[in-house]
C-alpha cells in the first residue's frame, strides 16, 4: 500500500473513530485527552484551523525555511507536527502544565507509522506547542 492509499484510508476511517468515541456513553472508558488530540490531529481541517492555526501559519513556515527546509521533506511534511503541538497547546488541561510534563504523554502519542518519527518532528511539535501558548496568551 502505498502512502496516498493509507493517507486516503485514515481520511476515511478516523473521523468514524472520533464519532464513535464521542458517542461513547459517560459509563465506558474514554481516551485521555491527549490521545483525542493525537487522533484530531490528523484530520485536516479540524475546527480550530481556520481562527488560529491557519491565520498563524506564515510562522511555522518561516520556522520551517530556517529548521527543516533542506531536510528533503517539504513544509506539509511537518505541518502535522506543527498542528500537533498546537493544537496540543490549546487544550485547557495542557495549559496548566509546562512542556516537561505534556512532551512524555505527547510523545506516546504521537504515531510514528503515520506521522514519522518523533525525534525527526519534536522540535516543530515543541514550537507549535510554544506559539500556540503565545497566540492564546499563556
Amino acid at each position: 500500500m502505498n502512502s496516498t492509499t493509507a493517507v486516503r484510508i485514515l481520511i476515511l476511517v478516523i473521523p468514524v473513530v472520533w464519532l464513535v468515541i464521542r458517542l461513547t456513553p459517560a459509563g465506558h472508558s474514554r481516551p485521555n485527552h491527549l490521545q483525542v488530540m493525537a487522533q484530531e490531529s490528523y484530520n485536516l481541517p479540524s475546527h480550530r484551523e481556520p481562527d488560529q492555526f491557519a491565520t498563524n501559519e506564515s510562522l511555522f513556515k518561516a520556522h520551517y525555511q530556517s529548521h527543516y527546509a533542506t531536510s528533503g521533506f517539504e513544509y506539509h511534511h511537518y505541518r502535522l507536527a506543527y498542528k500537533y503541538g498546537f493544537d496540543l497547546a490549546l487544550d485547557p488541561d495542557n495549559q496548566k502544565m509546562g512542556w516537561a510534563s505534556v512532551e512524555p504523554q505527547a510523545r506516546h502519542n504521537w504515531n510514528e507509522g503515520v506521522m514519522g518519527q518523533w525525534s525527526q518532528h519534536q522540535q516543530a511539535i515543541l514550537y507549535g506547542w510554544e506559539q500556540g501558548l503565545k497566540i492564546i496568551g499563556g
